[in-house]
């Protein structure tokens, strides 16, 4: 394996999160043998976006042979082509000495396998390789093909009639995606120019962009927030995060409206936020265009962010005013919201695991939970303590303090009943 990836510096940050190492979970590299799962659709779900299978075997040919199942098929590229190195001898890598064996490396370009669908994507989102616009892998964003959003709709709407179906499916081609794709361009770079250096890398940034002959973006390429880095606590998880929103909605005066794990990244440089094409600036007056007005509305009416916060609010789950109150409308609290719900459940995207180390019964946890039950249920529902992300940094820092000073203390019985007591939220 450290002769396959040697060959790869990049590699090195991620050669320990493999299929040798790890029974379970996603993988950033899947080494495999004659006789072992090898095929494209057997690998695809045990890869994270990005990570690549490589195929060993002794015979070239067989290798050769394999390599042409996974060129520009079932999702993946081959990123290596054919490739040898000699089995070591005795501790030592001898010339003469030694079985060789040969391999390729594919690496998964596509989020969904080729003729499937996936709630989690709207667009058409790949990794690919354009050395006219940046060397490496980049992330190409692109409004889908008619074709895919129609088969997308059936798979939602199985019910619904084929006419119904094409004239919303021309709709979104034509239309909506390219609106909320060049709303996203505009974003992306409004980010690289006001925020402060130390974000800029944790957002997307606007390598190149292609349109259509009314001016909107129908590709648009990015560079890759690749997942991975050391793994990070639920706790710096929930910090980094209200940190970032924070600077978005403070510094930059954007609200991100979309903010869930799906769009939540966490790279070796930190956590970052993806998919900026539902955003709006602060105090933006969608109802001057009839348009985004008649966009919004419908996003406001469909999203699942705000699907939850009807569902919680009718139920009883939120009683805050203010995050009450932003239910089918285009407001910051939105945003609060669904941090306040995320920073509590990071498993729930699966391809944090490994990445955050998180365990429902620690303090951390418990005490996060708390802070979310007091960020949507307040004492006072008309006063709430957390009206901004600001605010919820602060709770997560008090959390993180008072932690750090019981650990000081020792694990005293007498001190830990006097902090069982205290309130939900330290002060």
């Amino acid at each position: 394996m450290n002769q396959v990836l040697r060959r790869d510096p990049s590699a090195r940050p991620f050669a320990k999160n493999n299929s040798l190492a790890l029974e379970t979970g996603l993988v950033d590299f899947h080494f495999s043998m004659p006789g072992e799962p090898n095929q494209p659709e057997s690998v695809f779900d045990r890869l994270r976006w990005g990570g690549q299978f490589i195929f060993i075997s002794k015979s070239k040919e067989q290798v050769l042979r394999h390599s042409q199942r996974f060129h520009g098929r079932g999702g993946f590229d081959i990123d290596q082509g054919l490739g040898s190195a000699r089995l070591a001898r005795w501790g030592m890598n001898l010339p003469l000495i030694g079985e060789t064996y040969y391999y390729f490396a594919a690496r998964k370009v596509m989020l969904v396998p080729p003729g499937q669908t996936n709630r989690r994507f709207t667009f058409d989102v790949r990794l690919t390789r354009n050395a006219s616009i940046a060397p490496g892998y980049l992330v190409l964003k692109q409004v889908p093909s008619y074709s895919n959003i129609v088969q997308r709709l059936t798979d939602v709407f199985p019910d619904t009639n084929l006419d119904t179906i094409a004239n919303r499916a021309r709709k979104l081609v034509d239309r909506v995606f390219p609106v909320f794709l060049t709303r996203e361009a505009a974003f992306l770079n409004l980010l690289q120019r006001d925020l402060p250096e130390q974000y800029r890398h944790r957002v997307p940034q606007v390598l190149a962009v292609k349109k259509d002959e009314n001016g909107l973006v129908q590709q648009l390429y990015l560079n890759w927030l690749r997942l991975g880095g050391g793994p990070i606590s639920q706790l710096e998880f929930a910090k980094q995060s209200a940190d970032l929103l924070r600077a978005l909605h403070e510094t930059v005066k954007i609200i991100h409206l979309d903010l869930r794990l799906d769009n939540i990244v966490i790279t070796k440089s930190g956590v970052g936020f993806l998919d900026f094409g539902s955003a709006v600036r602060v105090g933006e007056d969608i109802s001057e265009s009839p348009m985004l007005k008649s966009l919004f509305d419908e996003l406001m009416s469909t999203s699942q962010i705000q699907k939850t916060l009807g569902q919680m609010k009718a139920s009883g789950l939120i009683t805050s005013k203010i995050i009450g109150d932003a239910h089918q409308r285009v407001d910051q609290a939105v945003d609060l919201f669904h941090l306040a719900i995320q920073m509590n459940k990071p498993h729930s995207n699966p391809d944090f695991l490994g990445l955050v180390e998180y365990n429902p019964e620690s303090e951390e946890a418990r005490r996060l939970s708390r802070l979310t039950d007091a960020i949507l249920r307040p004492k006072d529902p008309c006063r709430p303590r957390f009206l901004s992300a600001k605010q919820v940094l602060m709770g997560i820092e008090r959390i993180e303090n008072s932690i750090r000073r019981r650990q000081a203390e020792g694990d005293d019985p007498l001190a830990q009943l006097a902090r069982d007591r205290m309130v939900s939220v330290p002060a």
